[in-house]
Protein backbone atom coordinates (compact mmCIF):
# COMPACT_ATOMS: atom_id res chain seq x y z
CA UNK A 1 0.00 0.00 0.00
CA UNK A 2 1.34 3.56 -0.64
CA UNK A 3 0.59 6.96 -0.34
CA UNK A 4 -0.35 9.28 -3.08
CA UNK A 5 0.94 12.40 -3.16
CA UNK A 6 -0.65 14.64 -6.03
CA UNK A 7 1.35 18.57 -6.92
CA UNK A 8 -1.21 20.62 -8.47
CA UNK A 9 0.51 23.18 -11.54
CA UNK A 10 3.86 22.50 -10.77
CA UNK A 11 4.81 24.13 -13.80
CA UNK A 12 3.29 27.07 -13.16
CA UNK A 13 2.98 27.52 -9.61
CA UNK A 14 6.77 27.34 -8.36
CA UNK A 15 8.18 30.34 -6.80
CA UNK A 16 9.26 30.92 -3.78
CA UNK A 17 10.57 26.97 -3.51
CA UNK A 18 7.21 25.59 -2.51
CA UNK A 19 7.81 22.39 -4.32
CA UNK A 20 10.14 21.57 -1.80
CA UNK A 21 7.24 20.86 0.75
CA UNK A 22 6.63 17.85 -2.07
CA UNK A 23 10.47 16.46 -1.32
CA UNK A 24 9.84 17.24 2.36
CA UNK A 25 6.84 15.12 2.52
CA UNK A 26 8.01 12.24 0.71
CA UNK A 27 11.43 11.78 2.13
CA UNK A 28 9.84 11.65 5.09
CA UNK A 29 7.65 8.90 4.23
CA UNK A 30 10.59 7.28 2.70
CA UNK A 31 12.57 7.51 5.55
CA UNK A 32 10.01 5.84 7.51
CA UNK A 33 9.76 2.76 4.96
CA UNK A 34 6.50 3.98 3.17
CA UNK A 35 6.22 3.40 -0.66
CA UNK A 36 5.05 6.58 -2.25
CA UNK A 37 3.81 7.24 -5.18
CA UNK A 38 4.38 10.65 -7.08
CA UNK A 39 1.87 12.52 -9.69
CA UNK A 40 1.48 15.45 -10.95
CA UNK A 41 -1.42 17.51 -12.47
CA UNK A 42 -1.15 20.25 -15.39
CA UNK A 43 -4.12 22.52 -16.98
CA UNK A 44 -6.38 20.37 -19.09
CA UNK A 45 -5.31 17.19 -17.42
CA UNK A 46 -8.22 14.97 -15.41
CA UNK A 47 -7.44 14.52 -11.86
CA UNK A 48 -6.67 10.77 -10.51
CA UNK A 49 -9.38 8.85 -8.98
CA UNK A 50 -7.97 9.37 -5.70
CA UNK A 51 -5.02 11.05 -3.43
CA UNK A 52 -3.72 10.97 0.08
CA UNK A 53 -1.81 14.65 -0.56
CA UNK A 54 -2.09 17.16 -2.28
CA UNK A 55 0.58 20.25 -2.58
CA UNK A 56 -0.46 23.62 -4.60
CA UNK A 57 2.21 26.56 -4.49
CA UNK A 58 2.38 29.79 -5.28
CA UNK A 59 3.26 32.13 -8.87
CA UNK A 60 3.19 35.20 -10.59
CA UNK A 61 -0.38 37.11 -11.21
CA UNK A 62 0.22 35.85 -14.93
CA UNK A 63 -0.31 32.35 -13.87
CA UNK A 64 -2.68 32.72 -11.71
CA UNK A 65 -5.15 34.36 -14.49
CA UNK A 66 -3.71 31.69 -16.96
CA UNK A 67 -4.96 28.60 -14.48
CA UNK A 68 -7.89 30.29 -12.70
CA UNK A 69 -10.49 28.87 -15.38
CA UNK A 70 -8.90 25.18 -15.06
CA UNK A 71 -9.15 25.63 -11.21
CA UNK A 72 -12.82 26.57 -11.03
CA UNK A 73 -13.11 23.32 -13.47
CA UNK A 74 -12.09 21.21 -10.71
CA UNK A 75 -13.06 22.49 -7.57
CA UNK A 76 -15.49 20.30 -6.72
CA UNK A 77 -13.27 17.28 -7.23
CA UNK A 78 -10.94 19.41 -4.47
CA UNK A 79 -13.70 20.56 -1.95
CA UNK A 80 -14.56 16.61 -2.10
CA UNK A 81 -11.26 15.23 -1.28
CA UNK A 82 -10.94 18.07 1.55
CA UNK A 83 -14.02 17.09 3.08
CA UNK A 84 -13.42 13.57 2.75
CA UNK A 85 -9.78 14.38 4.83
CA UNK A 86 -7.22 14.47 2.16
CA UNK A 87 -4.09 16.35 3.35
CA UNK A 88 -4.32 19.78 1.13
CA UNK A 89 -1.21 21.81 1.74
CA UNK A 90 -1.71 25.54 -0.25
CA UNK A 91 0.99 28.20 -0.17
CA UNK A 92 0.84 31.55 -1.24
CA UNK A 93 -0.99 32.12 -5.10
CA UNK A 94 -2.09 28.12 -4.41
CA UNK A 95 -3.92 29.18 -1.30
CA UNK A 96 -5.52 31.98 -2.77
CA UNK A 97 -6.86 30.02 -5.72
CA UNK A 98 -8.35 27.09 -3.50
CA UNK A 99 -10.10 30.34 -1.31
CA UNK A 100 -14.06 31.59 -2.17
CA UNK A 101 -13.01 33.99 -4.25
CA UNK A 102 -9.87 36.14 -5.59
CA UNK A 103 -9.17 39.66 -6.55
CA UNK A 104 -6.11 40.48 -8.84
CA UNK A 105 -7.36 44.41 -9.79
CA UNK A 106 -10.50 46.41 -9.78
CA UNK A 107 -11.51 44.90 -12.49
CA UNK A 108 -10.34 41.29 -12.01
CA UNK A 109 -12.19 38.67 -9.88
CA UNK A 110 -11.81 35.01 -10.08
CA UNK A 111 -13.94 32.36 -8.44
CA UNK A 112 -11.61 30.38 -6.10
CA UNK A 113 -11.82 26.26 -5.12
CA UNK A 114 -13.63 27.12 -1.75
CA UNK A 115 -11.72 25.08 0.05
CA UNK A 116 -11.05 27.26 2.15
CA UNK A 117 -14.08 29.95 3.38
CA UNK A 118 -12.32 33.45 2.78
CA UNK A 119 -11.95 36.02 -0.39
CA UNK A 120 -8.39 37.56 -1.36
CA UNK A 121 -7.72 41.02 -2.51
CA UNK A 122 -4.31 40.46 -3.93
CA UNK A 123 -4.03 44.39 -5.09
CA UNK A 124 -2.59 45.64 -2.35
CA UNK A 125 1.13 46.76 -1.73
CA UNK A 126 3.48 44.04 -1.78
CA UNK A 127 4.79 42.60 1.58
CA UNK A 128 8.05 40.73 2.11
CA UNK A 129 9.15 39.46 5.22
CA UNK A 130 12.92 37.57 5.85
CA UNK A 131 11.69 36.02 9.14
CA UNK A 132 8.12 35.76 8.94
CA UNK A 133 6.80 33.94 12.34
CA UNK A 134 3.28 32.67 13.52
CA UNK A 135 2.44 30.86 16.32
CA UNK A 136 0.37 28.07 16.05
CA UNK A 137 -1.60 24.43 17.75
CA UNK A 138 2.25 23.07 16.27
CA UNK A 139 4.23 25.71 17.85
CA UNK A 140 5.90 28.24 16.30
CA UNK A 141 6.44 28.12 12.43
CA UNK A 142 8.50 30.25 10.75
CA UNK A 143 9.68 30.75 7.22
CA UNK A 144 9.00 33.87 4.96
CA UNK A 145 6.25 35.39 3.01
CA UNK A 146 6.33 37.74 0.03
CA UNK A 147 3.09 38.39 -1.39
CA UNK A 148 0.15 41.36 -1.97
CA UNK A 149 -2.94 39.75 -0.24
CA UNK A 150 -5.26 41.02 2.40
CA UNK A 151 -7.04 37.49 3.45
CA UNK A 152 -10.90 37.60 5.09
CA UNK A 153 -11.64 34.20 6.40
CA UNK A 154 -15.38 33.41 7.29
CA UNK A 155 -15.48 34.06 10.87
CA UNK A 156 -16.25 30.16 12.01
CA UNK A 157 -13.39 29.32 9.63
CA UNK A 158 -9.99 27.96 11.58
CA UNK A 159 -6.89 30.44 10.89
CA UNK A 160 -3.73 28.72 11.23
CA UNK A 161 -1.80 30.99 13.91
CA UNK A 162 -1.31 34.38 15.04
CA UNK A 163 1.10 36.50 13.67
CA UNK A 164 4.47 37.21 15.73
CA UNK A 165 6.00 38.66 12.73
CA UNK A 166 5.14 39.55 9.71
CA UNK A 167 1.82 40.80 8.15
CA UNK A 168 -0.50 36.79 7.07
CA UNK A 169 -3.30 37.21 6.58
CA UNK A 170 -3.37 41.23 7.26
CA UNK A 171 -5.96 41.02 10.79
CA UNK A 172 -3.39 39.45 12.59
CA UNK A 173 -4.30 35.87 11.53
CA UNK A 174 -2.12 33.95 9.68
CA UNK A 175 -3.66 31.07 6.70
CA UNK A 176 -6.74 28.73 7.51
CA UNK A 177 -7.81 25.22 8.37
CA UNK A 178 -10.13 23.06 7.55
CA UNK A 179 -10.55 19.29 7.91
CA UNK A 180 -6.72 17.96 7.07
CA UNK A 181 -6.10 21.09 4.36
CA UNK A 182 -3.76 23.69 5.13
CA UNK A 183 -3.63 27.43 3.10
CA UNK A 184 -0.95 29.56 4.16
CA UNK A 185 1.21 32.39 3.10
CA UNK A 186 4.57 31.10 4.44
CA UNK A 187 7.34 30.15 2.21
CA UNK A 188 10.65 28.62 3.14
CA UNK A 189 9.65 26.15 1.78
CA UNK A 190 6.62 25.38 4.49
CA UNK A 191 6.73 21.85 5.66
CA UNK A 192 11.02 21.99 5.44
CA UNK A 193 11.31 24.63 8.06
CA UNK A 194 8.20 23.24 9.80
CA UNK A 195 8.74 19.22 9.95
CA UNK A 196 6.53 19.16 13.07
CA UNK A 197 3.57 20.28 10.61
CA UNK A 198 4.96 17.65 7.55
CA UNK A 199 4.68 14.81 10.49
CA UNK A 200 1.21 15.92 11.12
CA UNK A 201 -0.05 15.53 7.79
CA UNK A 202 1.85 12.72 6.89
CA UNK A 203 0.20 11.05 10.26
CA UNK A 204 -3.01 11.80 9.08
CA UNK A 205 -2.79 11.12 5.14
CA UNK A 206 -1.16 7.34 6.56
CA UNK A 207 -3.80 6.98 8.94
CA UNK A 208 -6.34 7.36 6.34
CA UNK A 209 -4.54 4.71 4.20
CA UNK A 210 -4.62 2.12 7.11
CA UNK A 211 -0.28 2.79 7.12
CA UNK A 212 1.70 3.62 10.47
CA UNK A 213 4.35 6.18 10.25
CA UNK A 214 6.91 6.15 13.00
CA UNK A 215 9.94 9.30 12.35
CA UNK A 216 13.10 7.26 13.40
CA UNK A 217 16.10 7.66 13.79
CA UNK A 218 17.19 9.20 10.32
CA UNK A 219 14.15 11.46 10.89
CA UNK A 220 16.19 13.10 13.69
CA UNK A 221 19.49 14.00 11.48
CA UNK A 222 17.35 15.36 9.20
CA UNK A 223 15.63 18.27 11.68
CA UNK A 224 19.02 18.51 13.39
CA UNK A 225 19.90 19.83 9.86
CA UNK A 226 16.65 22.45 9.98
CA UNK A 227 17.02 23.41 13.40
CA UNK A 228 20.07 25.48 11.91
CA UNK A 229 18.15 27.07 9.27
CA UNK A 230 15.27 27.50 11.73
CA UNK A 231 17.76 29.32 14.32
CA UNK A 232 18.77 32.29 11.45
CA UNK A 233 15.18 32.78 10.94
CA UNK A 234 14.21 32.68 14.74
CA UNK A 235 17.44 34.91 15.92
CA UNK A 236 15.28 38.09 13.60
CA UNK A 237 11.72 37.74 15.25
CA UNK A 238 11.16 39.51 18.27
CA UNK A 239 10.68 37.35 21.63
CA UNK A 240 6.72 37.17 21.91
Amino acid sequence: MSIRVLELYPHDLSLNGDVGNRTALVRRMRLAGIDVEELSYSPGEELPESADIVLIGTGTSSAVRSIAADVARIAPTLRSWSEAGVVIVAAGAGFHLLSTSLRLSATEVFPGAGVFAGSVDSSSKRVITEAFAVDSEFGLLIGTENHTALYTGRPDQRALGRVRNGFGNGDGTEGARVHNSIGTHCHGPFLVLNPVVADSLIEAAAQRAGIDYRPGPQHADLDGVVDLARSILLAKVPSA
